[in-house]
């Protein structure tokens, strides 16, 4: 009843529903067999989130009509307007405990993800504690409980319903990005096991000197630096496609198919061109025994930015200023602490010390 812009904007509200197979990510390391367990894993919980939410939603149309339901109540209120009194308590007790799994998802990954962070440097280092016996991240934990309780008690569940499904699309998208960047490196080593997520491609003229040249020199197709290269192709495709979602959402006196349509699809076009680029001017990294394939890069990945800002741009405002509010915590930490402590870094600046006293050395003899 109202139209696309209603069924986008539910479709971004109801991310937060499928937050399920980010938890089974972030549990992919204690997996027996994390290459078939989590790819089932995840389709399972995004057909049974799927089945559950047409089923229930088909039950609601069918019990009263949509001007008649109470954005309030809900399910309960539908029900108990036929007088089923036994349903609607049910059901109250289903949406419980759907809260409660939903806090519990939340608080595992959360904790996992500092963790990794921690463990990373990008964050402080106390937080990477295990316990010896239980094994489980206490610290981490324990700050999760508690940025959750925060939350809880500052704002309302629609608030925390839009701040979580804007953080969850904004980053799906940047994920892809980054799968976009890191594809393209400018060494010529194929990567170890643990880089699963990128496409195992490697032009047959290239094929000797990807596994026999592990240097960092410029090889044919293999541009020093070449990964910013993308950086800016990417950005510039980031930066075109925010400008398509605008002109399609913001409310404007320009006619919409005389004058937007061509423009949307004429940024559209140039995207693409960006991508026809990034594809046939750059070669993705080799790999060492690949586990899952990414395939399509960067058309899939780029169509995933696409999908998850356009439902971004559905939520309302305040979703909007939340969420870009914790983004910007997020970068003060990372530039204020993570980049001057993360693994990376350090190891740079260990690498730079022994050049130097190499370098030092080397003088001294002559």
């Amino acid at each position: 009843p109202y139209g696309a812009a209603g069924v986008i904007t539910g479709a971004a509200v109801t991310v937060v529903s499928y937050g399920g197979f980010e938890t089974v990510v972030s549990l992919s390391a204690e997996a027996n067999n994390s290459k078939r367990d989590v790819p089932l894993a995840i389709g399972l919980s995004f057909g049974l989130t799927t089945v559950i939410y047409v089923s229930v939603t088909l039950a609601i149309v069918y019990l009263a009509p949509w001007y008649s339901l109470d954005e309030g109540t809900g399910i309960p209120g539908s029900l108990e307007a036929h007088d089923l009194t036994i349903p609607k308590h049910i059901i109250i007790g289903a949406i419980m405990m759907a809260s409660a799994s939903l806090v519990l998802c939340t608080l595992t990954t959360l904790a996992r993800g500092l963790m990794v962070l921690s463990e990373d440097g990008l964050i402080f280092k106390c937080l990477s504690c295990v316990a010896e016996c239980t094994k489980v991240p206490i610290a981490a934990t324990v700050t999760a409980a508690g940025i959750t309780i925060v939350f809880t008690l500052a704002f309302s569940y629609e608030i925390l319903i839009h701040l979580v499904s804007g953080g969850a699309l904004l980053t799906f998208a940047a994920v892809c990005y980054c799968l976009i960047v890191i594809s393209y490196t400018r060494t010529t080593k194929p990567v170890t096991e643990s880089s699963r997520l990128i496409e195992n491609e490697v032009l047959p003229s290239e094929a000797e000197s990807t596994t026999s040249s592990l240097d960092l020199e410029e090889t044919a197709g293999y541009i020093q630096h070449q990964e910013w290269k993308v950086v800016f192709w990417m950005a510039s495709f980031w930066k075109l496609l925010a400008v398509a979602i605008i002109l399609f959402y913001w409310p404007t006196g320009w006619n919409f198919w005389h004058v937007r349509v061509p423009l949307m699809v004429l940024l559209g076009l140039i995207n693409i061109s960006i991508l026809s680029y990034i594809k046939f001017n750059y070669y993705i990294q080799p790999q060492i025994d690949p586990g899952f394939v990414c395939p399509g890069i960067p058309f899939v990945p780029a169509m995933g930015i696409t999908l998850n800002l356009a439902l971004f741009s559905a939520l309302d405002l305040l979703a909007h200023l939340m969420t870009v509010a914790y983004f910007a915590v997020g970068f003060v930490i990372y530039f204020g602490y993570g980049y001057f402590h993360s693994r990376i870094t350090l190891r740079k600046q260990k690498e730079m010390e022994i050049n130097f006293n190499n370098e030092t050395q080397e003088m001294r003899m002559e």
